[in-house]
């Protein structure tokens, strides 16, 4: 038996992860497969403590979903340091990480129909601008950003920003805004909470000059549901 772990970001203290779980699982109640929902920061439901129960059960075999978008720190990094110590207490188990949800191709759909959905197509001088969480050290989440941005079909200029990072919308979104006339600022994120609400805040603090217009982030979209089981899949642990 296989046990499927779904690891998300979370938060060490607060309700946020008990909402984030009741999300998870108002997504997936159709699907067939069983799974434990982990948090990377989480004082009862920490990685480490949901899979050491599930070993003390006679689970030895790991598939792990990260819940993350591209792959910075907590993917190329914390994830997988906390499964080697895990493994390192207890040799005889296997696993193995699947790629971020970003990279998928269904990704792509999901990022047209946030833009699609969108009133624009009366308009001329509309940008487009994807905006991910990014790292100043972890900068392949950048490159999967600006790939994931080539597969779009759109008529529409597409500029790759981030939060943090060397390709922050905090240098240039300004500017932009006055080379355009409409902005389409696409959060990706996983849903529309603190992060998002921090990239809201900064962008009501700059001088933007023309319209724009900010979709939803990701928020558990159904295509997020498809993405995930394709995961599972390509897992051949």
């Amino acid at each position: 038996m296989v046990a499927n772990i779904l690891v998300a970001h979370g938060m060490r203290k607060g309700d946020q992860n008990k909402a984030l779980g009741e999300f998870i699982d108002s997504l997936l109640q159709d699907e067939t497969y069983a799974y434990e929902l982990a948090f990377i920061e989480s004082e009862e439901k920490s990685v480490e403590h949901t899979i050491i129960n599930l070993i003390e059960k006679g689970e030895t075999q790991f598939k792990v979903v990260p819940l993350l978008i591209f792959s910075a720190m907590h993917y190329i990094v914390d994830i997988p340091e906390m499964l080697r110590n895990i493994k390192q207490a207890h040799p005889n188990i296997t696993y193995e990480i699947s790629a971020p949800l970003g990279t998928h191709p269904y990704m792509v759909d999901l990022v047209e129909q946030r833009i699609n959905d969108v009133d624009m197509n009366k308009e001329s001088d509309v940008a487009v601008v994807l905006i991910a969480h990014g790292s100043f050290s972890y900068t392949k989440a950048h490159d999967e950003l600006k790939e994931l941005s080539t597969k779009l079909k759109q008529d529409k200029p597409i500029y790759c920003r981030t939060l943090y990072g060397d390709i922050t919308f905090k240098n240039d979104l300004d500017q932009l805004s006055r080379q355009y006339h409409h902005l389409i600022v696409v959060p990706m994120f996983l849903y529309d909470g603190r992060l998002v609400n921090k990239v809201k805040g900064l962008i009501s603090e700059m001088d933007i000059a023309n319209e724009l217009h900010m979709t939803p982030s990701i928020n558990f979209d159904p295509i997020l549901k498809s993405i995930i089981r394709e995961r599972l899949k390509e897992l051949t642990v």
